[in-house]
């Protein structure tokens, strides 16, 4: 029975979705929300569709398709911490599927069986599965046109090249760099059996796309700015693509994994494993190719241009690794039972970083809090109350106002003197901010002030008391001298790994 008849019946990849899924989805409310999620929340919600269209006339036009879709989104799902990046584990699910159908198509069961689950466990997967921006489904969207570059291909009908046409321009709009993908498909044609005819007609639809892209390349191209922070490819660069960008920051795995690439590549060349098949080694060629060309036209990019190369703006390559270590594994082991006690190693080596770097409270980037301070406003603070926002920190990325919007609900019962013109109006991600000089008489009215300011690393996690001091760090900022002006002192007040929120009362 030939791979494409086996697959069409068989629910493995069914199967494979769903522990992929579940896999990504465990722990996905624990992480505190951080700067990025907190700008998809504050695009998708509370904005009207014209609204959106103004924001991305100023910034993330590249990210402007996934934010239309957590628009429909979040119009049936709150904005919460588990359902922000539901869609991002559901992602996972049926891009390991789409991986269990395209390698299906060239190589045995053992092997697309294998591939989907080390896509499950990937660590740059696992990492995507539980953050709310559209990483996961970019590599979703990449893995599953390949399959259908695959059927037009060999199949050769006008609706596939249309289809496949249509599902570039959607995979760019999801992610800019799975453009890059076209490039891979352009060089591995003949690998998939395209013959001159089919050849030709996927000039067509790929160039069809591309000419209906250019408007929206140019025009982000324009905003390139929002990536100013990278740095250019230097020696870090090596470490960014061996490790971070398939592996994330779990080092035994990407360990493992490259030392079974080589094996794989020593036992055949010297004979100590049967070479694979040649339909198994045109997908080895699809695989290389696919890590390779958008790497590298990214890295060369960002060498003589613009840097813009990092590593996790590469995920549409990570079903290729994925791919090309189950070749490498099954090619090693041999028998069933040994690829699943592979798999089942690399899923442990995983583990560490699973749980401490990818779900632990404060894992986001830098050890974001935004959640925690919500919490604490939720838990703690009465309606009425009002909010005082400390303009004068530095948080990178910032501003501190971002906060806020990622979990807008938390702080709706409390009255803000400093909000300025609302982000909607000013279609930014983020709402504007006034001097608090000039609100004295509007905070003398509050019954309590709920302050956000900077961690202040002198002071414990948690203080209660009649009257606390206001801490070294606070007492110098505009908004200390302001509430000691008018006569509020320090009730209590946390500390965690950015911020320091601090309730003041007379």
């Amino acid at each position: 029975m030939s791979p494409n008849a086996r697959s069409s019946r068989s629910p493995d990849a069914a199967v494979i979705a769903v522990a992929a899924t579940l896999i990504s989805v465990i722990g996905a409310s624990r992480p505190s929300l951080w700067f990025d999620e907190a700008a998809t929340i504050s695009a998708a919600t509370h904005r009207s569709l014209p609204e959106l269209w103004r924001l991305l006339t100023h910034i993330d036009a590249v990210h402007g398709l996934y934010y239309l879709l957590m628009h429909g989104w979040f119009a049936v799902f709150p904005a919460t911490e588990f359902w922000s990046r539901l869609p991002s584990a559901l992602a996972v699910g049926v891009g390991a599927a789409g991986v269990v159908v395209l390698t299906s198509r060239f190589s045995s069961r053992q092997v697309s069986l294998c591939a989907g689950a080390l896509y499950a466990i990937l660590p740059r997967m696992t990492w995507a599965g539980v953050e709310a921006r559209p990483y996961a489904l970019a590599a979703m969207a990449t893995v599953w046109l390949t399959v259908l570059w695959v059927a037009a291909a060999r199949r050769n009908t006008v609706g596939l090249w249309t289809g496949y046409g249509v599902a570039i321009a959607v995979s760019t709009l999801l992610n800019t760099f799975t453009v890059l993908v076209v490039a891979v498909h352009a060089v591995t044609l003949r690998i998939v059996g395209a013959d001159s005819r089919a050849r030709r007609r996927w000039a067509v639809a790929a160039g069809g796309a591309l000419v209906a892209l250019a408007p929206f390349l140019w025009f982000s191209q324009g905003q390139i700015r929002q990536v100013a922070w990278i740095r250019p490819p230097g020696p870090q660069t090596v470490v960014e693509i061996v490790e971070q960008q398939y592996f994330d920051k779990s080092v035994p795995f990407t360990i493992l994994a490259w030392l079974m690439l080589a094996g794989a590549v020593v036992a055949v060349r010297t004979g100590a494993r049967p070479a694979p098949d040649s339909d198994t080694r045109r997908l080895v060629l699809l695989c290389v190719t696919w890590m390779l060309i958008p790497t590298l036209a990214t890295v060369a990019y960002s060498a003589v241009a613009k840097p813009v190369y990092y590593p996790r703006y590469l995920i549409s390559t990570a079903p290729a690794m994925a791919i090309a270590l189950a070749i490498a594994i099954t090619t090693l082991a041999g028998s069933r039972r040994a690829v699943i006690a592979v798999v089942a190693v690399l899923a442990l080596a995983a583990l560490p970083n699973y749980v401490a770097n990818q779900r632990d409270r404060y894992t986001k980037e830098k050890g974001w809090d935004y959640s925690a301070v919500a919490d604490v406003i939720v838990a703690h603070a009465q309606a009425g109350d009002c909010l005082l926002i400390d303009n004068t920190t530095r948080w990178l990325p910032g501003p501190i106002r971002a906060l806020t919007a990622a979990r807008p609900e938390a702080f709706a019962k409390l009255t803000d003197p400093g909000l300025g013109p609302h982000r909607q109006t000013l279609g930014r991600l983020w709402d504007g901010h006034l001097s608090v000089s000039a609100l004295a008489d509007q905070f003398d009215q509050c019954p309590a002030i709920w302050t956000i300011t900077d961690h202040d690393r002198g002071l414990p996690t948690h203080q209660r008391a009649v009257m606390l001091p206001p801490g070294k760090r606070f007492a110098r900022t505009p908004d200390g001298q302001m509430l000691q002006a008018l006569g509020f002192h320090v009730v209590e007040r946390w500390q965690f790994t950015f911020a320091q929120v601090i309730k003041s009362i007379r």
